[in-house]
């Protein structure tokens, strides 16, 4: 009876199996340091973007009361003009 799977370990088989579970490894490894970059990355993206959102809203707060004090003004203006008329 001829055997079609040798179930021999032999050197080469031990180090291609090596060779395979450290790239694994490696790899693995890689991956997770690059994750962990990114969370942090995205962590300091998040906290800057909270800040410029909180600045954008202090901007239209300012940007109302202006619009606010141009308006009053333009009012007192009418008047004059049309106290002077």
């Amino acid at each position: 009876m001829n055997k079609i799977i040798d179930k021999k370990i032999s050197l080469g088989t031990l180090l291609t199996m090596g060779t395979l579970i450290g790239t694994f490894v490696y790899t693995q490894g890689i991956f997770s340091a690059k994750v962990d970059s990114f969370e942090k990355e995205i962590t300091v993206h998040s906290v800057k973007t909270n800040k410029n959102s909180d600045k954008i809203q202090k901007l239209e707060v300012s940007v109302a009361k202006i619009e606010s004090k141009l308006d009053n003004r333009f009012d007192k203006l009418e008047e004059l003009l049309k106290d002077l008329e």
